[in-house]
């Protein structure tokens, strides 16, 4: 190849190394961006669910997509969660959308929240009236949202003693309840049965049974269970009456009924009613401490995961004793209290500031629960020294029963350990060791893994030891 340059002649070479052709430019094709938006719907829903509210809007005003996907799928609303966050002026709207939408924890928040005048911001004049029907609905809509391994709770915060001044919330709750339970009838007619239940007057205690045998036609399981017991007494005097009594118990228990089965170990254990076997009655026993579960499967490691150390709760449980003896509670009380707050921890962590307020929390919400003397909220706040304000333990309360999704009384230890004292019977001053025992072993954490059941048998095999019983055991 050549080429003139002037009248100059140049001749090219074509080798390689003198003559290379431009070789094309490699166009590299960008690999697309992943973002939320490219996730498959599906997957998108479970992102979207595990936020908190707060979050929830944040990613709402990203994109119109993601709009469209929050306000159209109710459960997205439904799983969105409130941590640390209760009803105020601002946040109303937020609550209410999410409880319609089927969550849970905003309709129980927004329940007490309006039953306690806590949040939002309503005047005095017609304030009982306004928030007893806003508190009703809130609560009817938490009782219908309720899991099923929880049992009716609503009656709890609704429960006497009411104001003797007439303009009672709790009073306009239980009316608006009992004027519209006709969705929902059995575990709000049970509700308001136990609310009945805690008056003197015998009349209400007729309606109170009336409200329980209605409850139990429409399915509500706790409310039969209820009834048998009130029936027992009467039962006993014949003895063919008395083994129908039986019966009716063995299908309640057969039907999942914990409180049911506890009962019938009881009479199995202190006789024979139904003409069964030795063994199979021995048998019968025997599955109900087979089928114990833990009260919480992540107490010790969850506890100390959440940095609560086994000194912090040994203190914490240490000082509700010292309530529980103040106040004259049952030690079954002290218990289930004990036992809302592992449950708690073993979910939610709690700052060291706060751990107090969880466990007198807790206390208030079970003495409500199990004890007709209750522990009022001014009498807690005043029991903590003032450290916390009376809107600080109503909203922990609020987190509490949201957290544990109602479910607030469950088997304890002492249930357990009455079925064994019946199959086992003690004296007097072993069966106050064996309490003993039983209150010292909620002190550690590490002795809330095991299932409570294993916890009995351990401890009255440990009292009979102390006090040299011999080795003949059932």
């Amino acid at each position: 190849m050549c080429s003139r340059i002037g009248s100059i002649r140049l001749i090219h070479c074509r080798c390689p190394k003198c003559f290379s052709v431009p070789a094309r430019k490699r166009v590299r094709k960008r690999t697309p961006a992943l973002s939320l938006l490219s996730l498959p719907e599906e997957v998108l829903l479970c992102v979207l669910q595990c936020l908190s509210a707060e979050d929830l809007l944040s990613v709402r005003a990203v994109h119109s997509q993601l709009r469209d996907i929050v306000d159209n799928h109710a459960s997205v609303w439904a799983r969105v969660t409130f941590r640390d966050t209760w009803p105020s002026p601002n946040t109303l709207w937020l609550f209410e959308r999410a409880a319609e939408k089927g969550n849970f924890e905003a309709a129980v928040k927004l329940g007490i929240a309006y039953l306690y005048n806590e949040g939002p911001l309503l005047s005095d004049e017609g304030r009982a009236d306004v928030c007893g029907r806003k508190a009703s609905h809130f609560f009817s809509l938490a009782e219908s949202l309720r899991p099923p391994i929880a049992d009716p709770f609503i009656w709890v915060f609704i429960r006497p003693p009411w104001s003797p001044t007439g303009s009672c919330c709790k009073a306009v709750v239980f009316d608006r309840l009992k004027a519209e339970c006709d969705n929902n009838r059995g575990p709000l007619l049970h509700c308001l049965a136990r609310v009945l239940q805690l008056f003197d007057e015998n009349e209400r205690h007729s309606d109170a049974v009336s409200m329980l045998e209605e409850s139990s036609q429409a399915g509500c399981l706790q409310s039969s269970y209820l009834l048998w017991e009130h029936n027992r007494k009467a039962a006993m005097a014949d003895p063919g009456r008395y083994l129908q009594c039986v019966r009716t118990l063995r299908d309640y228990a057969g039907k999942g009924c914990w409180e049911a089965q506890l009962s019938l170990a009881k009479v199995c254990s202190s006789g024979n009613p139904l003409g069964l076997e030795a063994k199979a009655c021995s048998d019968l026993v025997a599955q109900l401490f087979s089928s114990s579960y833990p009260t919480s499967r992540h107490c010790p490691q969850g506890i100390l995961r959440r940095g609560i150390k086994d000194t912090m709760r040994y203190i914490l449980v240490d000082w509700l004793v010292e309530v529980t003896t103040m106040k004259d509670f049952s030690s079954l009380t002290l218990h289930v209290t004990v036992g809302c707050v592992d449950r708690y921890l073993a979910l939610r962590s709690v700052p060291k500031a706060r751990l107090q307020l969880l466990g007198i929390a807790c206390m208030v919400v079970c003495t409500r629960y199990i004890s007709k003397e209750i522990l009022t909220i001014r009498e807690a706040v005043w029991l903590t020294d003032n450290t916390y304000k009376y809107e600080d333990l109503v909203r922990m309360m609020g987190e509490v029963v949201s957290v544990l999704e109602g479910k607030i009384r469950s088997p304890t230890l002492l249930d357990y350990g009455e079925v064994l004292l019946s199959l086992l019977p003690l004296e007097r001053r072993t069966t106050c060791l064996y309490s003993y025992i039983c209150e010292l072993s909620l002190l550690y954490s590490a002795l809330a893994t095991p299932p409570p059941a294993k916890l009995a048998c351990a401890a009255l095999l440990l009292t009979r030891a102390l006090h040299h019983y011999g080795n003949n055991t059932h």
